[in-house]
């Protein structure tokens, strides 16, 4: 009978063994590879839930001080250097006062808004007692600097007043382009907590925090009990400014609560504020661990279950990131946003973007194209948008747009795309701002600079402003103008006889009356009480006495109703012209020699014209 070698059946095993174990190593590598990838990805997903983020949190802090600036902007255009020496009980203070308390209306986020002149001397605040010396201020030396920047954002500083605050500061210029003072809108710290606080992070464990460039703390979500008075060690972000760097992402532990936090962290162009967004890495990880344990356990049950174990991870995986597209565009922001894929696919708007625009989710997710979506009346801007998301820059517009129901509206819109740490599109994120109001403001400071309210003529400094033009345009072309000065007869009688009321009715009336009866190029302004003048340009001082008999004749017929009852209140006007002379310059001599006319004509008995 044959015998069986006794190695056959241990070396059959050994290689069974073998193969068991070779083919449980495969697994175990093919595993490994696979969780490393899967480590990678989120650690990327965090990074770029934290850049999103961070994009919709600077662009809210810019949005705050691009307000700021369009109010400064107007009425740095009204100031004067006569402002910053005006006395406190002036007429000219009650009014500078007066312009800006409307101005303060336009800015709910300003906390005070100052005048400093030109030697750091405080002119005008609602906080602080006029003459506090600024000069130590960082906002008073960057008016003394020597750049072109006229605006200027101060680092967080403890006010006077027990308020730690920034300052937003704007460069006043006088008619010569030289500097005469500053405005200033102190924004309150507390402020941008209150603006942290509308966003919405992740889990309890993500943070976004405001600071300085000194990496002062100006808030912090969650909150602080108190913010600390110094600067929070940051070595990253400190090379970041260091390097003049727009941002920067890394990894860091909190010296507040020891965890262990991915970082975005970004530079506000021209403001000294940095935005850092910190994903928690160990609530970031959780599903990591999880599949970590699942795969262990399925590697060592059966290969079916790891199969399984996977499928469920990429499942978890898509839900992750649609759940992160969601959370990024921050549902309940005030303002209008919308979300694209790296093809331009609209994947989000929020119902602000619905209210802006009228346009529901339902109707524009995976089915227009962004673009189109922002820049439906605006064709012509496509490529030019397209461009610079190809570019990798941001893009910013302001625009008029249509609502679907029809009204019209102004808008600022800012583009932005968002790549990976490979430097590839993966989402473009826009952000809409209805400036409507604060363009309406503007355009109400404006008018209000330019025009007398009370008769709606151009009032003195724009008047004497419009002469300079033209006698410009005359010298240079040799053409006529003339200047008329008119003066109500008796219209202090009037004012005391029926009371200020009846001379405000009287004065508008009587402007209401030049104007129907003058030429639609001729030039209508109130100097000051009852003294008005007309620019005549192209005319001599011959054909400026036709019109002005014209304009005599027609306010001779006013009629007003006798407040106190009786007979209608009448009224006359005496008229003084004067004629453009070679080589003059200024409206000064012009003005000078329409006034002796019409002293002239005063003397002469009134209700007349005379030239000079």
């Amino acid at each position: 009978m044959p015998t069986v070698p006794r190695f056959s059946l241990s070396s059959l095993t050994a290689k069974t063994l073998l193969l068991s174990a070779a083919l449980c190593l495969l697994l175990l590598g093919l595993g490994a590879l696979e969780l490393a990838s899967s480590y990678r990805s989120a650690l990327k997903q965090g990074f770029n839930q934290a850049r999103v983020t961070n994009l919709l949190l600077t662009e809210w802090i810019q949005r705050e001080f691009r307000e700021i600036d369009l109010i400064q902007s107007a009425l740095a255009k009204q100031l004067g250097a006569a402002d910053f020496a005006a006395t406190s009980d002036s007429p000219a203070r009650s009014a500078l006062e007066t312009r800006l308390v409307r101005a303060m209306h336009g800015m709910p986020q300003a906390y005070d808004l100052i005048l400093v002149d030109r030697d750091c001397k405080l002119v005008l605040s609602f906080k602080v007692s006029p003459g506090f010396d600024a000069s130590e201020r960082s906002y008073c030396k960057a008016m003394l600097a020597n750049n072109r920047d006229d605006r200027f954002v101060s680092e967080r500083f403890h006010t006077i007043a027990g308020d730690d605050v920034v300052l937003a500061t704007q460069r006043v210029r006088g008619d010569d382009g030289k500097v005469i003072g500053l405005i200033g809108s102190a924004v309150r710290v507390e402020h941008f907590q209150t603006q942290i606080n509308r966003a919405m992070i992740g889990n309890r464990y993500d943070v976004l925090v405001f600071a300085d460039k000194r990496r002062q703390l100006l808030a912090r979500q969650p909150m602080l009990p108190k913010l600390p008075t110094q600067p929070v060690p940051d070595p990253e972000a400190e090379a970041m400014i260091r390097n003049q760097l727009s941002e920067a992402q890394y990894e860091a532990t909190s010296p507040f609560d020891g965890r262990r936090r991915l970082h975005a962290t970004r530079q506000i162009e021209h403001l000294p504020v940095i935005v850092s967004v910190g994903i928690d890495k160990e609530t970031l990880l959780e599903p990591w661990w999880s599949k970590l344990v699942l795969f262990l356990s399925s590697w060592l049950v059966m290969v079916l279950l790891i199969v399984y174990a996977t499928r469920r991870y990429l499942h978890n995986v898509a839900l992750s990131e649609a759940l992160s597209i969601r959370s990024a565009a921050i549902d309940y922001a005030a303002e209008a946003i919308a979300i694209a894929d790296g093809n331009g696919v609209v994947q989000y708007i929020n119902p602000a973007f619905s209210s802006l625009t009228g346009y529901r989710l339902d109707e524009v997710r995976g089915q227009r194209q962004l673009a189109q979506l922002l820049l439906e009346q605006q064709p012509e801007l496509h490529e030019q948008l397209a461009q610079a998301i190809h570019d990798g820059k941001n893009w910013r517009g302001e625009l008029t747009s249509t609502h679907r129901d029809g009204h019209t509206y102004v808008e600022t819109v800012s583009v932005a795309p968002v790549r990976d740490q490979y430097n590839e599109l993966i989402h473009i994120v826009a952000i809409k701002y209805d400036i409507s109001a604060a363009k309406k403001l503007q355009a109400d400071l404006e008018r209000l600079a330019n025009t007398d309210e009370l008769t709606g003529l151009y009032n003195r400094r724009q008047f004497l402003q419009r002469a300079q033009e033209e006698i410009a345009r005359g010298q240079r072309w040799q053409r006529p103008l003339s200047l008329a000065m008119l003066d109500l007869d008796f219209f202090k009688r009037l004012n005391d006889r029926f009371g200020h009321g009846f001379g405000d009715e009287v004065l508008r009336r009587f402007a209401s009356c030049i104007q129907f009866n003058v030429r639609l190029e001729d030039v209508c302004g109130r100097l000051g009480g009852e003294e008005f003048a007309i620019l005549l340009p192209d005319t001599d001082r011959y054909n400026a006495s036709l019109i002005m008999q014209r304009v005599r004749e027609a306010v001779e017929q006013i009629s007003l109703d006798n407040p106190l009852g009786g007979e209608a209140v009448r009224f006359t006007v005496s008229i003084g012209i004067s004629e453009l002379y070679p080589g003059e310059e200024t409206p000064t001599p012009l003005i000078a020699r329409a006034d002796a006319a019409l002293y002239l004509a005063k003397q002469e008995g009134r209700n007349c014209v005379r030239t000079g």
